[in-house]
């Protein structure tokens, strides 16, 4: 049974409310929901009632809340826009990082030594001693000491076991569902809304099993004593320029090009660091119509006036506060659209002298991208006019045009 407000009766006759999530807002949902599932389709609580009217009344406030969630999955698809490719260097990048995590966090073991394990160890040894309670470990209790006791040392070979071939079983499968939640909690930690459904993911999710079982087979060679070494840990912040073809590297060889006027240079500046705030300095060759239009819904939100804190924020922080102040005035489409023919010319420039390359399949990605500007209501200048106000003194008079010169 349905009435108004979402409310419905479930098959005790006890009230809930429920909320449509919008299609497109499903993943980010479950994200800011933070349930451990990909999707989540509806919003749903129950009411603990069997009152109708009562129903009525504690149903507005959980669709406040409700409201509220769906309102933060919003910002996070605007901040992290759901995308449908990951570049190989970036699944290089969460690969490499993935590995000198599991390396270092191994070393780290080896060099702390398992004292604080063993310890525990001892305690619980010592307590169903002490209770007569038999029972029966392969383990002696060993004095401290630097270092991996023999229990630690089994444990890791025991993983190991398990873990690896485990691993090589799901790989020679293709079986990505055993390395999901590794890969997502990798993907939110590097900032990437990956679409699971797409070729990608799957892509990445392969990649990552591999690395897994290299990082696994160096441990168990640390176990035999061979020197493995840990590389150092990638900073997650830190873009990921390709071989000079960035974005950025793509609009500092624009500027070096030729000599443009410093309104130019700091128009265009604007225009491309905007863009980066957003999506971070991708490869410019990976930068499609999803890029893009998501940037252009968040320069929509940016307010016109920023002042105090609103002039160092970056352009997702813009567009958050926008979104809780929905009565500030927001910049022109006019604005938007020259940010976009900044991006639109710094990449077709990267097409042009090789920063995309040739054999690389691309399409400019901000063609047909641009809002429709309003019709400006101030009416030309007619002839009359102009004899008038080119006829006044300030023109006319010679003795003014130093004046003019000297405020140049």
């Amino acid at each position: 049974m349905r009435v108004g407000m979402g409310l419905i009766k479930n098959e005790h006759g006890v009230w809930q409310v429920r909320k449509k999530v919008p299609k497109r807002l499903e993943a980010a949902t479950a994200t800011v929901l933070g349930n451990g599932k990909r999707r989540v389709s509806w919003l749903k609580e129950t009411l603990r009632t069997k009152d109708k009217k009562d129903a009525t009344i504690t149903a507005k406030p959980v669709m406040m809340k409700f409201d509220r969630i769906l309102a933060d999955a919003e910002a996070l698809l605007a901040e992290r826009p759901l995308r449908n490719e990951l570049p190989d260097a970036e699944i290089k990048r969460i690969t490499d990082f993935f590995y000198a995590h599991e390396l270092n966090a191994d070393e780290q073991q080896r060099q702390e030594g398992s004292a604080s394990d063993d310890a525990l160890f001892a305690s619980v040894h010592e307590q169903l001693t002490a209770d007569g309670i038999e029972f029966e470990s392969p383990f002696e209790i060993e004095k401290p000491r630097s270092g991996l006791s023999n229990r630690v040392m089994h444990k890791i070979e025991q993983d190991l076991s398990i873990v690896l071939p485990a691993t090589k079983a799901a790989l020679a499968r293709g079986n990505i569902d055993f390395i999901r939640y590794e890969l997502d909690e990798l993907l939110r930690l590097f900032r990437i809304n990956l679409d699971p459904q797409c070729a990608d993911y799957r892509k990445a999710a392969m990649a990552l099993m591999r690395t897994w079982i290299r990082a696994l087979q160096d441990i168990a060679a640390r176990q035999r004593g061979e020197p493995i070494e840990s590389p150092p840990i990638p900073d997650t912040n830190m873009t990921a320029p390709i071989s000079g073809q960035s974005l950025r590297a793509a609009y500092d060889g624009w500027v070096k090009m030729q000599e443009r006027p410093q309104g130019t240079l700091l128009e265009f500046s604007r225009g491309i660091a905007r863009f980066i705030e957003l999506h971070g300095d991708l490869h410019a060759a990976q930068i499609n119509r999803g890029h893009v239009r998501a940037f252009r819904e968040a320069a929509q939100l940016v307010p016109k006036h920023r002042a105090g804190k609103l002039r160092k924020m970056t352009l997702p922080e813009l567009a958050d506060w926008s979104r809780h102040h929905p009565d500030a005035v927001r910049i022109s489409s006019a604005t938007v659209n020259k940010w976009l023919t900044c991006l639109q010319a710094v990449l077709n420039w990267a097409r042009e002298n090789g920063a995309i390359p040739d054999d690389v399949t691309w399409a400019d990605p901000v063609s047909k991208m641009r809002l429709t500007e309003e019709t400006p209501r101030r009416q030309p200048w007619e002839l009359d006019e102009l004899r008038l106000l080119f006829g006044s003194s300030v023109f006319t008079n010679d003795r003014f045009i130093p004046a003019v010169e000297e405020a140049y």
